[in-house]
């Protein structure tokens, strides 16, 4: 039986959680469709239409909801807790209060035990993950650190998530904003890189305007709601996004899993 299904399973919290982020999605998802339905342009005119620019605008201009930004909060804060867990489960029993407020899943971008060395992170490194012995999971602890991953680690789900809930911490809301999905049939799915490599500022000047061309011809543009920086993108869609961060945790958690 698999961890997410064992009622008596040590990571039987984690599996509640993660349930309950899932249900949240779906909520969230609701919410921002009767928000989108509920204002002009819930489908989008043809691109060839005197209103697509219009309604572009319009969308990339419309005020969200604070409780948006509110529920995509919680559901972050309830990946990042899910990861903590696992940290707590393998350290000492009878954590004493102070252990248990610095005790976390630790996730560092800078590599603590890296030449030069730094004596501060390396401590920061050590205190987070206290009274844990077994030297696997301290090895999976390792291997899932983003600065493990090079050059993708923008990317990384965990880092994503940590860095998101200490940003909902101190401004009380995860930023989102209004924007505009661009799909392409499946014989132009080249283009969809390349507008991912536009939103990173990537994308070589020179293929610009082809790139406008193929938007305004032959993509379907939807509204939705995006998060205002994930990862590597300046915008990307908020339930979309949440649902891959949520696959990410299920991994990592699965991973531990086997050391229980």
């Amino acid at each position: 039986m698999a961890w997410h299904d064992d009622s008596e399973h040590p990571f039987a919290g984690i599996a509640a959680k993660l349930k309950r982020a899932d249900e949240n999605i779906i909520n969230l998802d609701s919410e921002i469709k009767l928000f989108i339905q509920s204002g002009k342009y819930p489908v989008l005119p043809y691109q060839d239409d005197e209103a697509w620019q219009e309604a572009m605008a319009y969308h990339r201009e419309k005020p969200i909801p604070l409780k948006l930004g509110v529920l995509a909060g919680e559901i972050v804060h309830h990946f990042r807790s899910c990861l903590d867990h696992i940290i707590w489960h393998f350290s000492i029993p009878n954590l004493t209060p102070k252990m248990e407020n610095v005790i976390e899943f630790p996730i560092f971008e800078i590599d603590p035990y890296a030449i030069p060395t730094n004596k501060d992170r390396i401590k920061s490194f050590e205190r987070k993950i206290q009274g844990i012995t077994n030297t696997n999971v301290l090895g999976l602890i390792k291997d899932m650190q983003p600065y493990a991953i090079g050059a993708d680690m923008a990317d990384h789900g965990l880092l994503i998530i940590h860095n998101m809930d200490r940003f909902d911490k101190h401004r009380e809301l995860v930023i989102v904003d209004s924007s505009v999905n661009i799909n392409f049939p499946p014989n132009m799915l080249d283009y969809l890189v390349k507008a991912k490599l536009y939103t990173q500022g990537e994308l070589p000047e020179s293929e610009h305007l082809a790139l406008s061309r193929a938007i305004q011809k032959d993509s379907k543009a939807t509204p939705s709601v995006g998060f205002r920086n994930f990862g590597k993108w300046s915008t990307y869609p908020v339930i979309k996004g949440l649902a891959e961060l949520g696959q990410a945790v299920d991994n990592a958690v699965t991973a531990f899993a086997s050391e229980v």
